[in-house]
């Protein structure tokens, strides 16, 4: 006599649920057969699960109203690309532009001995009140402030170094610029680029175009400096100046090259 196996329960085979039906979970539909089956022992009907569609977008396209394409792309996405890589682009693009037109036109040079002047000072305006996102508006600043000096008549540079000493002790009271780092460095910049711009002021007028050039150069180092450790000034400025002053001072510095030789 056999004895019936372990838990006293019958050896009899059991007939499989999953068999002969096999579960799948379609791809594209994300329809389930076995849950069809069983729906249908139940007497019910199946269910229909909605097609999906790449991206996870529906039929209607996306929230943003663009239309779904073969490959699953919108139409919008590629629409945005332009305002998108502006977006990004913004400062180096209009900076660049800004140079092209500084190179052509061909500006006064007192305008770019002014830059050597007001940019240490600005940077130190910004350190000072410890708020990058003012730094757009010192340069709205510094602009009117040159427009206002030249219909005044005035020179600019005694007035700006002035600013710039009065900011320094303000910073060292305040306690910014006795901070290391790049907040410390602003003061030994305004002396170097304060200095550069007081140097044009005694020397003929085409070592002054070199030393605008080399100045200008210097400056955009400087600015990478700023873009690099996101500190003091905002990144766009620093990207902005960079550029600029990059693109006008290797230009000038060129072309006094080609007049040399």
């Amino acid at each position: 006599m056999t004895s019936p196996p372990s838990g006293g329960r019958s050896s009899k085979a059991r007939p499989s649920t999953s068999s002969p039906v096999r579960a799948y979970r379609d791809a594209d539909t994300g329809h389930d057969a076995r849950g069809d089956v069983r729906r249908r022992a139940a007497g019910g009907a199946p269910a229909v699960t909605p097609a999906r569609f790449p991206s996870g977008a529906d039929d209607l396209g996306s929230a943003g109203g663009g239309a779904v394409g073969p490959d699953g792309g919108r139409a919008a996405g590629a629409r945005g690309a332009p305002a998108t890589t502006f977006g990004r682009w913004w400062p180096a693009l209009t900076a660049a532009t800004a140079a092209a037109l500084t190179v052509t036109v061909g500006g006064d040079s007192g305008g770019l001995v002014f830059l050597l002047f007001t940019l240490p000072v600005m940077y130190l305006a910004v350190a000072v009140l410890d708020r990058p996102r003012t730094s757009w508006l010192m340069v709205g600043s510094v602009i009117a402030l040159h427009f206002l000096l030249e219909a005044a008549g005035l020179p600019s540079w005694p007035f700006v170094l002035v600013l710039g000493v009065l900011l320094v002790a303000v910073g060292l009271v305040r306690g910014p610029l006795r901070r290391p780092g790049v907040f410390a460095l602003q003061t030994p910049a305004l002396a170097v680029f304060g200095g550069a711009g007081l140097l044009t002021l005694v020397v003929s007028p085409e070592a002054a175009v070199a030393v605008v050039a080399v100045g200008l150069l210097a400056h955009a180092a400087w600015d990478s400096v700023h873009w690099w450790t996101r500190k003091v000034i905002s990144r766009s400025l620093a990207e902005w100046c960079m550029v600029y002053d990059t693109a006008v001072g290797a230009t000038i510095l060129v072309a006094l090259l080609v007049r040399a030789f």
